[in-house]
């Protein structure tokens, strides 16, 4: 699993979830935003899904994460929607925020 490397806690909860802070949780999703725009592009977030296990779907998982967290709009996940993430990141992610 790609959230578990020496600068993430490993801290497994009993169903198996990875759990992160909040901050733990975007430091690991801005290793993602490949041009440093301070945003997170769909493509960005299918790469984070395919980096965590999610394989053939990745795609898909990203498209509607996107689609979940982009509050205006804009194709993008900004630091304003950032929140809007973590519901999808537990869902899809296999990740607990604390």
């Amino acid at each position: 699993m790609a959230l578990k490397n020496n600068t993430y806690r490993r801290n497994i909860s009993s169903d198996g979830k990875l759990e992160l802070s909040l901050q733990e949780f975007k430091k690991w999703l801005k290793r993602f935003d490949l041009d440093k725009d301070g945003k997170i592009s769909k493509e960005e977030l299918r790469e984070a899904v395919r980096a965590n296990g999610g394989g053939w779907f990745s795609r898909l998982k990203g498209s509607h994460g996107i689609k979940v967290a982009d509050s205006n709009g804009d194709g993008f996940v900004d630091e304003k929607e950032f929140i809007n993430l973590v519901e999808f990141a537990q869902r899809n992610l296999g990740v607990r925020i604390i």
